[in-house]
């Protein structure tokens, strides 16, 4: 599977609430999801997000699905709910690691390497307002991020998936204040577009 010469580009989405365009006034349109399926020309997007889907989540709820269909491009941005459960599981990354590794061997196994498997990585963070009100350091965001932005990284190598490192391209978020929603955590439509762009350029590398 992969090949888009006798059937239409096919992009399935594996997600979370940033992929039902939470944050927006008209989701189906404005979130990243959509835009990115306009930007790369994508005839059926089969959009699989969760509102509040952790990796663990999708692995039983998503990527069945993925599975079944004839996909040509799949992203997959899961990370930062699972992030954000090391308050009550400190121990989350040695099993979010675990996880991440049998979604992409499993979709790497099912899908021909033509096929394009973009899994993006854990933004900056510490310039996200809500985490440093909670009382939590900038210092303490930004090795916690950096400790699950290398694994992230390891596993996609491992799988030849293409990381989409949002990580060193989302640095902007700091002086564009109007990429954060009105709730303080998720994406703006602004932030929204600026995230498809991000899954583009590495989507274009090929």
């Amino acid at each position: 599977m992969g090949s888009t010469s006798n059937s239409l580009l096919t992009y399935v989405a594996l997600c979370a609430s940033d992929g039902v365009g939470v944050g927006t006034s008209q989701p189906s349109k404005d979130g990243w999801v959509p835009k990115f399926a306009s930007l790369i020309n994508a005839q059926q997007t089969v959009n699989l997000g969760r509102s509040g889907s952790t990796l663990a989540d999708a692995l039983r709820q998503q990527l069945p699905r993925a599975l079944e269909q004839n996909a040509h491009v799949i992203t997959i941005w899961l990370a930062v709910n699972d992030f954000n459960q090391q308050i009550f599981n400190p121990l989350i990354l040695t099993s979010y690691k675990s996880n991440l590794n049998d979604m992409l061997s499993q979709l790497r196994s099912k899908f021909s390497k033509d096929t394009r498997i973009l899994v993006g990585n854990i933004p900056d963070l510490a310039q996200v307002n809500i985490y440093t009100a909670f009382g939590i350091s900038k210092q303490f965001l930004s090795a916690q991020v950096a400790l699950w932005n290398d694994a992230i990284r390891d596993i996609v190598q491992k799988n030849q998936c293409e990381l989409v490192d949002l990580f060193a391209h989302w640095k902007e978020l700091a002086t564009h204040p109007e990429y954060i929603s009105f709730d303080g955590f998720h994406p703006s439509a602004h932030g929204y577009t600026r995230l498809a762009d991000i899954f583009y350029q590495q989507y274009s590398h090929k």
